[in-house]
This record gives structure tokens, C-alpha cells and sequence, in this order.
């Protein structure tokens, strides 16, 4: 059998015994991802858009992105807001991101969609109240600096003229020559490059206008709450729960040492497995419930074919009585072990003696009697590991009760049914009639 088919063989084992439990672990599992949803959900957000103008750099565009979150903004947002919360209150709640495209997007949280909106549309007036305060205060204080070097270079400018005028009139003196005339040319170039360059120096000397930020428009009024949702961390933890508890009970069970099948066990053992005993469930139904269902109304073992069969083939080939061991720890293979004994003793025609001893698996000890000849363990599966079941073995053997087979009991949700009693006489009808073993019940 291959790794892969072990795995798929176990993952199912971990299905049909834990899939109680595993669906408790996802229920908790749900209930904690919804209490969390209580502190970790975002609530309700609204984002509006400001459109930031001129040429900036990346870095002044994260320097907007921290402008629209500082402490100055976020105060004013929250003193105008009128709302308990100050502005360190509102940090939390506020985040600020720069596009590509140099757009600058506000993003407000708050537990109602009306307030997500107001918060939103609050802190974005204010940071474009703040910028464009700062924009005036920095281009007054340039300005001046900028004018006063735009006086001074305008006074260079207007002496140079007069200095060109001058060299004009100096140039129209005397006879007119070829290099009179290029002289004079060059002059009114250079005056004309001279009116350029002042009328370029007016238009630098204006202050700087259209680099304010702009609102494009109020924030949309949110209809959902923001990710994750109570919803979604159900879901998550549903599935986190889920998993976990499913790893964790695999890793038991491959650390589960105890053996299950019955190949293993008669190997542990060195003799095989006789039969396999089921041993209905303790709990009743009701007597009108069981006869809808065709169940027998009470649950005797001797009409049971199944213990029937085992009992056929536990018959002893002499005249001692067969001991029956079963560990002390296994409340299954106890009821087994009753249910045998029963049925012995209301046998008329096979008569076979049983007796019944308890066996501690940690310390296994037998009692040595004369009048008992070999012993049958009766166990239940994934109840004993390989050397707890050797350790029994030779336990039977120093006693002087060697075992001679071993009975597996599982557990049966509800008695045989009469169908399956004439089925299984049928059977037994037509098998080899086996030589009665003489002996008394007890």
C-alpha cells in the first residue's frame, strides 16, 4: 500500500471518528472569528479625491500624503466635526494615499456611513485650507526676495538701454558707411532682445498662481461596511479552526501507535483473529420505535447468529473450560465478553464452557489454573499497542494458558435485526457440523 493511499485511508479514519468534534472546533471557531469582527473590522469608509497641481516630485508627494494625516489637519477636522474625539482620536481613522497621477486620496472610517462620509469630506476641506495657507506663506516670503532681484536686474537693464541709445546717437554723427549701418542694426536688435527680456521679467515678477490643491468632489456616502466584514472573519476563522483541528487530530493519529486492523493484531498476538463481535449500544430505543424498525424487542445474545458463530468456532477441542481474558480498561470488550458467557450458558445443544478473567495490559499477570485449558482474548480495535498485545501473549503463556485466538469487538448502533438471524441459521445450516464440546456454562 502506498504513502499516498495510507494518508487518504487515515484522513478518512480522522473523518468518521472526529467529525463530531471537528464540526464543534469549527462552530468555535466561527464564533471567535465573529467576536473578533467586534474589534477588528474596519466599520464603514468613505474616500474623496483632491487633485494635486503643478509639477511635484515623488517626494513632495508623500509629503502631501503625511500633510493630509498631520496633527494640525486632523485637529481642525475634528474641532469643526464637533465630535468627542480629538484629533489623536482621529488618527486611527484617517489614511491618506498619492496616485501616479498626482491624486491625492482621503480615506475616513467610522461606525455609520454618514459619518465616514462627514469625516471624510471634513479632512479633506481642511488639508486644502492648510496647504493653500502654507503655499501664501512660503510665495510671500519668496516673492519679496524675488521682486527685489527682479529691481535690480530691470535698473541693469533700463542703464544698458541708455547706454544703447547713446551709442545710437553717437552712431548717426558723421558720414553714413557700411559699418555705420551694421552698427546701427546690431543696436536695435539688441534693443529689441533687451524689450523681451523686460517684458519676460514682468511676467516673473506676478506671484505664481493655479498650484493649489483642489477638491474634485465630496466623498460617496459608503453601502457596505470595508473589509473584512464580521462575515468574512466567520468564514476565516471557521476555516482556520477547521484546519487546525484537522492537522492536530491527524498528527494523533499518526502518533497513535495503537494497532486497528485485524492483520495486525493477529500478528501482535501470533494467532489469528477467530471473529468479529458486535456489541450493540447501551442506549434503548423505544420498544414501538424498534418494531417499525423490525428489530427484535429485547436484545438477547443467544438469539444473536453472530455470537452464534464466534462461539462455534471458540469451541474447545478438550474437556477444559475456555478462559476468556479482556483488559481492565476496556469497557467494550467487558460487554463482549458478557454477551459470550450469556449465550454459552443458554446454549442446550453446543455446550461450552466459559471462563472470564480481567487483565491489567501495563502489568499483565494471569493466575494459573488447572481446570482452564487455553485462553481467547477479547479486545476491541485501536484499544492496544503491538507490545501491550505481545506483553498479554506472554502473560497467557506463563500462566499455562496459552492463547488459542481472539475475538475483536465493535461497536453495533443497534441489535441485529430478524432478517439477519434467519440469514445467519441459514448459514450455520449449511456448514460442516462441528463435534459438541461436553461442559458445563458458567
Amino acid at each position: 500500500m502506498t504513502d499516498e493511499v495510507v494518508r487518504l485511508t487515515m484522513i478518512g479514519q480522522v473523518l468518521r471518528k472526529r467529525w463530531l468534534a471537528l464540526t464543534a472546533i469549527t462552530i468555535a471557531g466561527a464564533l471567535v472569528g465573529a467576536a473578533a469582527s467586534l474589534v477588528v473590522s474596519p466599520g464603514y469608509q468613505a474616500t474623496s479625491q483632491v487633485l494635486l497641481r503643478g509639477q511635484q516630485a515623488d517626494t513632495e508627494f508623500d509629503a502631501q500624503a503625511q500633510l493630509a494625516t498631520s496633527s494640525t489637519v486632523l485637529d481642525r477636522a475634528a474641532a469643526a466635526l464637533g465630535w468627542d474625539d480629538t484629533g489623536a482620536d482621529l488618527r486611527d481613522s484617517v489614511d491618506a494615499t498619492v496616485s501616479e497621477g498626482g491624486l491625492l486620496e482621503i480615506t475616513g472610517t467610522a461606525d455609520t456611513p454618514s459619518e465616514a462620509q462627514q469625516l471624510t469630506d471634513q479632512v479633506a476641506a481642511e488639508y486644502v485650507t492648510f496647504a493653500n495657507e502654507l503655499i501664501t506663506t512660503t510665495t510671500d516670503a519668496s516673492t519679496q526676495v524675488r521682486l527685489e532681484r527682479l529691481e535690480a536686474l530691470r535698473q541693469q537693464v533700463e542703464i544698458t538701454n541708455e547706454q544703447i541709445n547713446r551709442l545710437h546717437r553717437a552712431s548717426t554723427r558723421g558720414n553714413l558707411t557700411l559699418d555705420t549701418v551694421r552698427a546701427r542694426t546690431e543696436l536695435e536688435s539688441l534693443r529689441k532682445d533687451l524689450a523681451e527680456a523686460m517684458a519676460q521679467l514682468d511676467e516673473a515678477a506676478a506671484s505664481p498662481g493655479g498650484q493649489e490643491p483642489l477638491v474634485i468632489g465630496p466623498a460617496a456616502a459608503p453601502t457596505g461596511k470595508a473589509s473584512p466584514t464580521m462575515t468574512h472573519l466567520a468564514a476565516g476563522g471557521a476555516a482556520v479552526f477547521l484546519l487546525l483541528g484537522g492537522f492536530g487530530f491527524l498528527l494523533a493519529a499518526r502518533a497513535d501507535t495503537r494497532l486497528r486492523e485485524t492483520g495486525e493484531i493477529g500478528a501482535a498476538l501470533g494467532v489469528p483473529v477467530s471473529g468479529t463481535l458486535p456489541v450493540p449500544d447501551e442506549r434503548t430505543r423505544p420498544r414501538r420505535w424498534r418494531r417499525s424498525r423490525g428489530e427484535p424487542s429485547s436484545d438477547d445474545p443467544a438469539d444473536d447468529p453472530q455470537v452464534s458463530r464466534v462461539l462455534h468456532r471458540l469451541a474447545a477441542n478438550d474437556d477444559r473450560p475456555l478462559l476468556l481474558v479482556a483488559a481492565d480498561d476496556d469497557p467494550l470488550a467487558h460487554r463482549a465478553v458478557t454477551r459470550l458467557a450469556l449465550a454459552a450458558g443458554a446454549d442446550a445443544t453446543r455446550r461450552t464452557v466459559l471462563r472470564i478473567a480481567h487483565i491489567d495490559p501495563a502489568e499483565p499477570v494471569l493466575d494459573v489454573s488447572d481446570d482452564v485449558g487455553s485462553a481467547v482474548l477479547v479486545l476491541s480495535a485501536s484499544t492496544r499497542t503491538g507490545w501491550e498485545l505481545v506483553g498479554i501473549s506472554l502473560a497467557c503463556a506463563d500462566a499455562g494458558h496459552p492463547l488459542a485466538g481472539s475475538v475483536l469487538a465493535e461497536r453495533a448502533a443497534r441489535p441485529v435485526t430478524a432478517q439477519a438471524q434467519t440469514t445467519a441459521a441459514q448459514q450455520d445450516e449449511t456448514a460442516e457440523p462441528e463435534q459438541a464440546t461436553p461442559a458445563e456454562s458458567s
